[in-house]
């Protein structure tokens, strides 16, 4: 889609969801870069109403700064496919089997096994029900996630398979997932317009095991070496890998994809892909971009050229 000075873009942002506040800092940074673009933008906190504001508004685009539920599992998606409102990042099938962990981690794992170069995930490990959660037939460490979450919301550690942590810590409805803790290193790759821009390796405060909400998002919660101390191999093992998932699920526009590394094993393994990676001052995505040249104004034009509806 040719961009054009004055074009009216609805920004939603917000939401019902458990990243309702990074997805406002997501669209305030989002906000500031639209508007250099010369485009009149309107923000929409995303609500029971926002159908109706959007069948007034009648934008030239809608552009996508929701995260988690409704905004990133193909709800949102699916409202403006129906209302033919062009919209940026990934429509339904990509944004519903990425924001489901299982079924994005057995249909790439599938999908991949008999090929060169298949992608490898931790295994996924059996849980234990009980008012205290463990797993069967694994020594820890572990980790127990969400199946539908993203920014690490819900992610718990367990250093200890006899003190697992209580059922009640997550709401009723939460399916769960749970997988051993491997590698020791934190890489991630953004394909951006179907490349990927580069590996990060993100270092936590005193060495924690895993990249957790306030690591990604306070000031000073993580260190992001850009690009990532590895070696060429995996460095292109990680993007070829982000790429290939990115594309075997129809992901569009961007997408951000998760590992962790172990460098005494040379052993990589995939974790998730984000199809709305967080757009904050502090977030992973636009930083790589801007090691790419791309600054913020030039990286949200991108996305709105390759708006589309299904």
């Amino acid at each position: 889609m040719i961009i054009r000075p004055g074009m009216h873009i609805v920004l939603l942002m917000g939401g019902f969801g458990s990243e309702r506040e990074i997805s406002i800092k997501s669209g305030e940074n989002c906000i500031e870069a639209l508007k250099e673009n010369d485009l009149k933008v309107t923000q929409l906190d995303l609500n029971q109403s926002t159908i109706t504001e959007l069948i007034s508004l009648k934008p030239d685009i809608c552009f996508n700064c929701l995260h988690g539920k409704y905004g990133e599992d193909g709800n949102i998606q699916g409202v403006l496919n129906i209302l033919q409102i062009p919209y940026t990042h990934s429509g339904v099938t990509a944004s519903a089997l990425a924001m489901n962990k299982l079924y994005f981690k057995d249909l790439i794992s599938k999908v991949t096994e008999n090929l060169e170069q298949p992608i490898y995930f931790p295994k996924t490990l059996e849980i234990n029900d009980g008012e205290f959660l463990s797993v069967a037939k694994h020594n820890s460490p572990y980790v127990i996630k969400p199946v539908n979450e993203g920014s690490s919301v819900g992610v718990s550690l367990i250093s200890n398979n006899n003190q697992g942590p209580a059922k009640k810590n997550w709401p009723l409805d939460t399916q769960l997932m749970a997988e051993p803790l491997v590698g020791t290193r934190e890489l991630t790759v953004t394909i951006l317009n179907d490349k990927p821009l580069c590996v990060t390796e993100i270092i936590t405060p005193n060495n924690n095991d895993f990249y957790n909400y306030n690591a990604k998002y306070s000031d000073g919660g993580s260190l992001h070496n850009v690009p990532a101390k590895v070696s060429k191999t995996i460095t292109k093992t990680t993007m070829d890998w982000a790429l290939k998932a990115h594309q075997i699920i129809g992901c569009k526009g961007i997408s951000r994809s998760d590992f962790r590394y172990d460098s005494d094993s040379e052993k990589l393994f995939m974790l998730e892909i984000n199809t709305q990676p967080g757009m904050t001052k502090t977030s992973l995505a636009p930083e790589q971009a801007l090691f790419c040249n791309i600054n913020m104004p030039q990286m949200v034009k991108i996305l709105l050229e390759e708006a589309d509806y299904e």
